[in-house]
């Protein structure tokens, strides 16, 4: 019986242990190609030669992160999809005209990094419907958006990727992703500097950092395993554990 105990210990730890390193080899790729520099540099024109990050105040920062989401915007216009299986980077979207909320949240990410801020990823689930996080997250079509956070001198701003909004609140202090899954519809008016038109944000909605899609086709390898970025997606567990 303690052999057969050993074995199944041993068998789910190896278990583990290939299915993490699979998931790291095979995670989505954050690091900016010339490619992206490329594309960046097209669709910011002479703001790409923005200083660094570090280098800004702050109200510099939130100057140029309006410049980076509105030039993605503004070459991305069309909101039609790519087909899944098939290349979604900056210079793709540049080529295509078109995108989503999650293609545009890519190209946005991209630039921000290449100029030295820190972001993440973050997919949006709806829970009006279901009133479970978890299951939200199970159901196929529900109500989903995808969204930038860049993390400022002064904290993390959500950066919209269908339109002209960023999460800073009267006092022009920028609101997390986490502040405003809190927030009711009445402090969102009365918190925020602008309310967005993007509609999933004034239900009750759940969200997972570092997920890029849940069915594995947007980045290679294509192979059905949910995209995430490990180190991202690591963040949720401050989340869930005590």
């Amino acid at each position: 019986m303690k052999l057969m105990k050993k074995i199944a210990l041993w068998g789910g730890g190896v278990t583990a242990v290939v299915c993490s390193g699979y998931l790291w080899f095979t995670q989505v790729d954050n690091a900016v190609y010339p490619a992206d520099e490329r594309a960046i540099a097209k669709a910011l024109g002479s703001s790409f030669d923005t200083p660094h990050a570090d280098d800004m105040h702050f109200e510099d920062q939130v100057a140029f992160i309006r410049r980076v989401q509105g030039a993605v915007l503004g070459e991305v216009p069309v909101n039609a999809g790519i087909p899944h299986g098939q290349p979604r980077e900056p210079d793709d979207l540049l080529a295509r005209g078109k995108g989503l909320c999650f293609d545009r949240s890519r190209f946005i990410e991209k630039a921000l990094r290449h100029h030295g801020f820190e972001t993440r990823h973050i997919a949006i689930y709806s829970t009006e419907e279901t009133g479970s996080a978890l299951v939200s997250l199970l159901t196929p079509q529900i109500s989903s958006h995808a969204v930038t956070e860049v993390k400022t001198s002064r904290g993390w701003l959500v950066v919209d990727s269908n339109e002209l909004w960023l999460s800073l609140d009267k006092g022009y202090q920028p609101v997390s992703i986490e502040q405003l899954s809190e927030m009711e519809p009445t402090g969102m008016q009365e918190q925020l500097l602008h309310q967005p038109d993007t509609s999933i944000y004034a239900n009750e909605f759940t969200f997972v950092y570092g997920l890029y899609s849940r069915h594995g086709m947007f980045y290679p390898p294509y192979d059905r395993v949910p995209d995430i970025h490990v180190l991202e997606f690591a963040m949720n567990l401050a989340r869930v554990l005590p």
